[in-house]
Formats: structure tokens, sequence, C-alpha cells
């Protein structure tokens, strides 16, 4: 028996636009998170499809079996919310009125809630963050967070991929190793004008073939007492990576996020004030 129920939900926006989303709640939880939703047609589990093996689903799961409420949610004509598809700048303005309103409507959040993102809904997480500052929150978890600009990244993603396609899985971590590194040695920076007052956790698995590692420890030097976690073994979603995976590969159903990974994000928001 699962130590946790999950509830479908709808938020009702200013201009009557619902979105769906899914709230988990465990007994009595200590804490409460939301998370950003991916941008683009990502849905609320963390797949850009209808199928995937759902990391930002097993993520919530693993948090309520440590006593964190959650919420997720998808953006305007995404999965079960109406609308029609936005632009970034929309989306954001949805987020933050989506937190505010979720805050104040479910207890299981606890009043002052945790942002968490994934890769691209790091930025919604990130921004929202800076806007609604310490009054509103407890912390931010930034999970493999992209700061560069994407032209780079999308570099960085079609190196990687093409160095360790074409070895054996015994030789392809020293051949991420040399992308990671000439990325690391190019300079980035947190966007102008976005200052995160709250808690910070950036947490990346070493094996990230997606965003280079760097993006994580250059974001985490530019935020007061932010800390960060580079995981030993783990791959863009928090996977346990044996080799590399093709993106058909990775629409495989029973990839598992690793438990310690979502063990260090837990005691982290428990232990926040």
């Amino acid at each position: 028996m699962r130590p946790f129920d999950a509830f479908e939900i709808e938020i009702a926006l200013a201009d009557g636009t619902v979105l769906g989303g899914e709230l988990v709640a465990p007994d009595t939880p200590v804490a409460g998170v939301i998370f950003a939703p991916a941008t683009g047609l990502g849905d609320r589990d963390g797949n850009d499809t209808d199928v995937g093996f759902a990391p930002l689903a097993q993520i919530a799961a693993g948090l309520a079996g440590r006593r964190i409420a959650s919420l997720r949610s998808e953006g305007r004509g995404v999965g079960r919310s109406g609308g029609e598809f936005v632009g970034p700048q929309a989306a954001l303005d949805d987020f933050v009125a989506l937190v505010e309103l979720a805050a104040g409507r479910f207890a299981e959040l606890g009043g002052r809630p945790v942002l968490l993102g994934h890769a691209i809904g790091c930025t919604l997480a990130a921004v929202a963050a800076s806007r609604l500052g310490p009054e509103r929150l407890r912390g931010v978890v930034l999970i493999a967070p992209p700061i560069s600009p994407v032209s780079e990244l999308m570099g960085f993603r079609s190196e990687a991929s093409k160095a360790m396609a074409a070895l054996p899985p015994a030789d392809q971590w020293q051949a991420l190793a040399r992308v990671q590194a000439e990325y690391g040695r190019r300079k980035s920076f947190l966007p102008a004008g976005m200052q995160i007052r709250v808690p910070l956790l950036a947490v990346q698995g070493e094996r990230d073939w997606v965003f280079p590692p760097a993006e994580s420890a250059r974001l985490a030097s530019q935020v007061d007492g932010a800390v960060r976690l580079l995981l030993s073994g783990l791959d863009h979603w928090l996977v346990r990576a044996d080799g590399w995976r093709s993106p058909t590969e990775n629409l495989t159903a029973d990839l598992p996020v690793d438990p310690q990974a979502v063990r260090a994000i837990a005691d982290w928001i428990a232990a926040l004030p």
C-alpha cells in the first residue's frame, strides 16, 4: 500500500482558464512542493509524449514517502489543462499565479511551498522564485538547471551523444567527460535581473549528456548560500546510467529514478526553516 493519496485537481486562473494537475498528499506532511511544468509539450509526469518512465511522478512519489506533499500540473493546452499553448512569458505568469493560488488553497503544501524544476522547467522555477521571494516560498530545487544559451546546450547534447553512441559502454563515460570539460571552460552567467533570495539546491547527475554539469556549478556559485549536489553515476533524469540511451530508448517505461537522489532532495527540503 503506497503511503500517500493522489487527487486530480483543477485551478482556475484569473481569465477563467483551468489548469489540471495532481496533488500528492501523504499523511501529516512536513513540507510541500510545487513542480514547475516543463516548457513545450512536456506533461506533469516529466514525459514529452504520452509514454515514458515519468521521472517527475517518480520524484513526487519518493518525496511523499518522506512525508512531503506535492503538486504537479501542466501548462495551457497541454494534458488536461484548458486553453491554448502559450509562449514562455505567459507560461511564467501562469505558473506564478498557480503557485499563489495553490499555496492558499491546499493546506498540504504548508503555505510556503518549495518550487522544484527539472531541465527547462528550472527556468520557470528560478524566475518564479525570484519574483515571489522568501515571503511566499521556503526554497527552490533545480534539477539539471540550464543557464547557457539554448544553442550551446543543443550543441553539447549533440556532441556528447555523437561521441558516446560510437563507443562501447565501458568507454562512453571518458568520452562524455571530455565533452563536459570542454563546455565547462566556456563562460556563462545568471540571466540579468534574476535574484534568487530563497534557499537553493542545485542537483545534477555526473553522467548528464543533455546539459553539462558545469551549468549547475555556475548557477550555485552565483546564488548566495546555494547548495550543489553532483551525484555520481546518475544521468540527466537522476537515473543510474549504465550507458548512453537514444531518445527512443529513453521512452522505456521501467527506468527507475535513483531513490538515494530523491532522499537527498527530501532531506534538504525537510531541513529548511
